[in-house]
């Protein structure tokens, strides 16, 4: 039998620009916040490293192949003793509301429920600003958009299976989870992943799939929508987190948007 709680379980690697963000947001929410590092180079590392918290247990994995990772994800289950495990990439930071919708939808999930499924904000340009539903393309539940199961339910024999970036949590019988509707909940609630922004200092300077900023004018957000720990005093090797596009990205993004927009419909 699993202690109640939940366990936040991030593998990062070169995401000093979010991870103090990431981790300060959820650490109010979460029982136990697990850290992979799988061989930062840039200040990741140093800034996880200065938040001290007897929730915080962090490990130093080096490289690791897009298997690898998964192996890593199936580690981290193995040792999570809490019966909710909740994903957090260290681009992704959420607001105090949005973790209290969650956290009250795992107290009342019946036990058939093995996964909730929640809305992202996936911002361009800045933090400000977030792409349309219609831009998102994953499927659950009879929706269409921006959607990612966040929450799992740490069942015995359960396990990751597949490769990195595109593993899934599956069943005893190797199916997953994310096809079986009869056990998932949605929660209309959301949090910023920020995955389209600069992530580090060893990429930002390269506009490719690597820093995969993306330039597109997106909607703006409400100053209460945007998570709390952005407004707060932060380490002076942390970044912060209102750095506007430059004027070359800004007119990079009045060109290309149309044109997405236009490839959106067509997709439709």
């Amino acid at each position: 039998m699993k202690e109640p709680g939940i366990t936040a379980q991030m593998l990062v690697k070169n995401e000093e620009y979010w991870i103090w963000y990431s981790v300060r947001s959820i650490l109010p929410f979460a029982n136990k916040v697990m850290i992979f590092d799988t061989g930062s180079t840039d200040e990741t590392s140093k800034i996880i490293g200065s938040i001290h918290s007897a929730k915080l247990t962090v490990d130093e994995k080096g490289d690791a192949t897009r298997q690898g990772l998964v192996q890593l994800r199936n580690e981290m289950k193995q040792r999570t003793t809490t019966d909710w495990i909740l994903l957090v990439d260290g681009d992704e930071v959420w607001p105090r509301e949005s973790l209290k919708k969650l956290g009250d939808a795992l107290k009342g999930a019946p036990r058939k429920t093995w996964g909730i499924v929640v809305r992202t904000r996936n911002c361009v340009g800045d933090v400000w600003h977030y792409q349309p539903e219609a831009a998102g393309r994953y499927e659950l539940l009879g929706r269409k958009g921006h959607l990612s199961i966040r929450a799992y339910r740490n069942l015995p024999g359960f396990k990751w299976q597949g490769e990195y970036p595109n593993e899934a949590f599956c069943d005893t019988d190797g199916k997953p989870i994310n096809g079986q509707d009869e056990h998932l909940r949605f929660i209309d609630t959301a949090y910023w992943h920020l995955t389209h922004l600069h992530r580090s200092t060893r990429t930002d300077h390269v506009i490719d799939r690597r820093s995969k900023k993306k330039l597109e004018i997106g909607i703006k957000a409400k100053p209460n929508e945007l998570p709390e720990v952005f407004f707060s005093k932060h380490p002076s090797n942390v970044h912060s987190p209102f750095k506007a596009s430059s004027f070359i990205e800004k007119v990079g993004a009045a060109i290309a948007t149309p044109l997405r927009r236009v490839k959106r419909r067509m997709l439709e």
